[in-house]
């Protein structure tokens, strides 16, 4: 059974594993039916093993976006985030696709896209804490205030959606993904 075209809005709390999920489906084959990645223009540089991004100015992501170029922006953690109006082609050639998104953008999100597709990712705190701490991005104090924001929006879960755990493997997370969305054809 194939996946009719969607727009799948991946959410979680930062260090749940998105990052790491899509990189794998960008990397690895699974199906031809699976969500194309797209890639985001964040004001925040490259590292090695961070997301795969297009690293923007400030001044060049405001002028994108006054241009027009992004179908969703928003500011999370001093930093600017875009995804580019190029998935609406990648959708109308029939593809899905999915996006590393926000959870506080999410209402906003679904106003300029209706058909959008929220999937949730979570993990256990004891887990993310510790991916926290191994990223070495942020110190304890930011650690534990990405906990508490994590605990605060976890309100935000609309009913429909897709629900995915990354307790486990990136394996198994992928499947739980890739089912949910062939199986329940979401």
């Amino acid at each position: 059974m194939a996946y009719t075209q969607k727009l799948y809005f991946l959410v979680g709390p930062s260090g749940v594993g998105k990052d790491s999920v899509l990189r794998r489906l960008k990397t690895h084959y699974y199906s031809d039916t699976q969500p194309l990645v797209a890639h985001r223009y964040i004001t925040r540089p490259v590292r090695h093993q961070d997301e795969n991004h297009v690293e923007l100015t400030d001044f060049d992501f405001q002028r994108r976006s006054e241009s027009g170029l992004f179908l969703f922006e928003w500011t999370s953690h001093g930093y600017h985030y875009g995804i580019g109006r190029e998935i609406k082609k990648w959708l109308k050639s029939g593809n899905s696709v999915i996006v590393n998104g926000s959870r506080q953008y999410l209402p906003q999100a679904r106003e300029r896209y209706k058909d959008l597709v929220p999937v949730w990712m979570h993990v256990a705190e004891d887990i993310l804490r510790q991916r926290l701490l191994e990223r070495g991005r942020e110190g304890e104090e930011e650690i534990e205030t990405r906990l508490q924001r994590n605990r605060e929006l976890a309100y935000l879960k609309p009913k429909d959606g897709v629900y995915i755990d990354n307790n486990q493997t990136i394996e198994d997370t992928i499947g739980q993904l890739l089912s949910l969305m062939e199986l329940s054809n979401i």
